[in-house]
This record gives structure tokens, C-alpha cells and sequence, in this order.
């Protein structure tokens, strides 16, 4: 799922974890999620195309679609999964019906370039993951201090060319993060500012940090913690906090016009995934699968930090990435989470 496999050097106090349990809460999750679909009747569609991006966030779907499990063909979802490397990509599938359900980020799906977004054409089916402390963060090489940035001191952070900081996009939740970090300190980020250098890769924003390219890089877990592994780098600042606090990063979307036609296979996958969010967005759960998976080092683990995984829709929730988007300008104005929420197809 991951590419992180260096040891962690941090860690958290944590209560042991036993196979046993692990496997009795993931037999749970099979037990949880099988059989009703919430009295909602026959799905109008039963074959679904989910696209899906590798992320932590998608670990209840998984689980949900894995062969053991069988929540979404219980509930007479038959689910094709379409992997995707690029949200663009993605948000094309979605966009040309090449796929009918998208997991992937607010930030991406919601943003100004969206023309589902700006058309709207868009709806949140279901939530899938939100940040909690430590979760998003911004880290620069081990012993560096951050300069005093604060009122006024914008000038000098955007024009100067002393600071450079990596993020993946300027449109990503790492960016709203930062955005919403700086504006606390009195120096809101303009757009196109010069100190920001883009790099989906996660390596590569390491890699320059690590080698002087750049001052800082702003990560999600598991790449916050295992970049404190090797090459040492450290965490300068929590991002996850503030304005940004339980911020929504990924959820599922579908199009406005999926939802009017199938209005039943849409509700029957929400219902099976507010059951698989509930269930399957525990800690041991997630670990678990995240070891099962063999892409995360067992020790990044153990010692990253997890967001949560809610398992109902929440306008006010969904109402705090649309104000740091509408702040941050990578959107036109603030979308309508009411719209955004609505499933009945108007």
C-alpha cells in the first residue's frame, strides 16, 4: 500500500496488541458488516466501479471488499476496484463515468480545476478519513529551526528564495494544512507563492529536504513518522492542529447524476460503509491490514499516528476543508456542503 520500510525511532505508550484479538476484531468486521443493508432494498445497480488511490483512509473499504469479508456482496454490491496512482486520473474516471464511486481526497476532488466541483456534479457518499494530531506535519532536517515567521514576515518567507518548502500539490490537504498554519501566524500563503515546490512523491520531498534541496516538507502519516527514521528528519511543526484540527481528508464521491439514477445502490454502499467505518476504523484493525498488506514497515506501524475514521457525514465536519480551501484559494468561494451532502439526487 505503502513505501515506507525503515524503523521507527519514535513512539507512542500504546497498549499491547495480540493476534488473537486482532483476529477476533477482524471477524467482527466480517460479522458486523454481513447480511442487512438497512432494510433499503435491492440495489438498482448491483455492479459497482470504485476507484481507489493507496492510502490509509481506505483501509475499511478494503477490508470490506476482501474475499473473508464479504460486506458489500452481502448487501448485493458486486465491487470492481479500479486502482489509481494520480487523483487526476482519478477525478477523470469519475468524471467520463469510467467509474462510478471515487475514494480520494476533499481537497483534490472539491478544489477550483474540479469540474465536478464547479458544476456540481458532485456529492460525498461517504467519509472516509480524517486527520488527528500528528497526522499531518511539517519537517525539516534534524537541529533546524524554524525562522520566527509572524506578522509581516510573509514577504520575506514568499520572495526572498531562503525558505523552499515541498509540498505534493499546491491543491493537496498538506497545503491547506500549511496555509492555515501560516495565516495563524499572520502570514497568509498568496497563490503561486514561489517558496512552494511541488512533488507527489513522498521519497523524493524526503530526499531533498534531507539533502539540503529544500528547507522543509509537509507529509501525511506513514510518511511523517517514517521520515524521522531514515534520514533522521525531524517534526518542526504539527499541521494537523489549529484551524486544521480533525481536519476531513478523504471521503468517497460520486456524481450528482449517479446518485439521482441509482439512488438505492448509492445508499445501500453509504450504509455499508458507515458499518465498515465504525468497525473497521479501529487501531488494531488498521494495523493489522496495514501489516497483512506487507507495504508499511511493521515498526512505522507501531509508532505512526492515525487519524480517524468517521461513519456518518457531517456538514459542519465537511464545513471546515471548504472554509481552509475557500481560505487557502484553491477554491472558488465556499462550496455548499449542504449540496455536497445531498444523496437524493437533487
Amino acid at each position: 500500500m505503502f513505501q515506507p520500510s525503515q524503523p521507527a525511532r519514535r513512539s507512542r505508550p500504546r497498549s499491547g496488541i495480540v493476534v488473537g484479538l486482532a483476529a477476533a476484531l477482524l471477524a467482527a468486521t466480517a460479522t458486523a458488516c454481513g447480511g442487512s443493508s438497512n432494510g433499503l432494498g435491492s440495489p438498482d445497480q448491483s455492479n459497482l466501479r470504485v476507484g481507489l488511490i493507496d492510502s490509509l483512509g481506505a483501509v475499511p473499504f478494503e477490508i470490506g471488499n476482501a474475499g473473508d469479508t464479504h460486506a458489500f456482496t452481502d448487501a448485493g454490491l458486486s465491487i470492481t476496484v479500479q486502482k489509481f496512482t494520480s487523483q487526476t486520473d482519478e477525478l477523470a474516471a469519475l468524471s467520463s463515468g469510467k467509474i462510478d464511486i471515487a475514494y480520494g481526497e476533499y481537497a483534490q476532488f472539491l478544489n477550483s480545476t474540479s469540474t465536478l466541483a464547479t458544476s456540481d456534479n458532485i456529492r460525498v457518499v461517504s467519509e472516509a478519513y480524517d486527520a488527528a494530531p500528528g497526522t499531518i506535519a511539517l519537517l525539516t532536517r534534524r537541529g533546524y529551526v524554524l525562522p520566527e515567521w509572524g506578522p509581516g514576515a510573509g514577504a520575506a518567507f514568499n520572495c526572498n528564495g531562503s525558505i523552499s518548502i515541498v509540498v505534493p500539490s499546491n491543491k493537496s490537504t498538506e497545503y491547506l494544512a500549511l496555509s492555515a498554519w501560516l495565516s495563524s501566524l499572520g502570514s497568509p500563503l498568496p497563490g503561486n507563492c514561489p517558496a512552494i515546490q511541488q512533488n507527489a512523491n513522498p521519497a523524493q520531498a524526503i530526499g531533498a529536504v534531507a539533502s539540503g534541496q529544500a528547507t522543509a516538507t509537509v507529509l501525511q502519516e506513514p510518511y511523517v513518522t517514517a521520515a524521522q527514521v531514515n534520514p533522521g528528519l525531524q517534526m518542526s511543526q504539527d499541521l494537523a492542529t489549529g484551524n486544521a484540527s480533525a481536519m476531513p481528508v478523504d471521503g468517497y464521491f460520486a456524481t450528482k447524476a449517479f446518485t439521482r439514477q441509482y439512488p438505492h445502490t448509492t445508499a445501500i454502499f453509504a450504509a455499508v460503509m458507515a458499518k465498515l467505518q465504525a468497525s473497521g476504523g479501529q487501531r488494531v484493525v488498521v494495523e493489522t491490514a496495514l501489516r497483512d498488506s506487507h507495504a508499511v514497515d511493521t515498526r512505522v506501524i507501531a509508532s505512526m499516528e492515525l487519524g480517524t475514521y468517521p461513519s456518518v457525514v457531517l456538514q459542519a465536519k465537511l464545513d471546515i476543508v471548504l472554509r481552509l480551501m475557500s481560505d487557502a484559494g484553491t477554491a472558488n468561494g465556499i462550496l455548499d456542503s449542504a449540496k455536497l451532502t445531498n444523496l437524493s439526487g437533487t
